[in-house]
């Protein structure tokens, strides 16, 4: 099975030493609170991972990010969390992160409570639709998934 220790240190190397420490210790506590989650590792604009029970990308519960100078932990259906503190950010339907700046933001009892929360969403939503095994994935092992079905389709025919 692929460290994602080890794929998110490759992606960060373009990082400042800060960012990549940061993002590291976020992905540590999701991995700490979820250690049966899939994590999908990822580098578009940003590098980060996607957690899930279900393995697919659209059952995420949470995704940190690491952008070129901050991070934050992105909760996929935040506005569903219970945030008495206000710290949830963004506008969007159903997305809401908070931002990073240190490790210590970690340790804020209100950030523990909102990643309980996004994991107990994740959690609920897999007993609805199946929880897979603990997996972790790549950018290399998908675009390597996907070149393997175009090749199968294109010999099918």
């Amino acid at each position: 099975m692929l460290n994602p220790v080890a794929v998110l240190e490759k992606l960060l190397s373009s990082r400042s030493d800060q960012v990549a420490e940061t993002l590291q210790a976020v992905c540590r506590a999701v991995r700490k609170s979820a250690p049966e989650a899939c994590e999908h590792v990822f580098e578009t604009y940003v590098v980060g991972s996607v957690f899930t029970f279900t393995g697919k990308w659209g059952g995420a519960f949470c995704h940190p990010v690491a952008y070129a100078n901050h991070v934050n932990l992105g909760f996929n259906r935040g506005a569903e969390l219970h945030d008495p503190n206000g710290l949830l950010q963004g506008t969007g339907k159903l997305i809401r992160h908070i931002r990073i700046d240190s490790i210590a933001v970690l340790k804020q009892r209100e950030v523990r409570d909102l990643l309980a929360q996004a994991v107990a969403q994740g959690m609920a939503l897999a007993q609805r639709t199946g929880i897979v095994p603990h997996v972790v994935t790549d950018p290399a092992m998908r675009e390597a998934a996907k070149a393997k079905a175009v090749a199968k389709a294109t010999a099918k025919k």
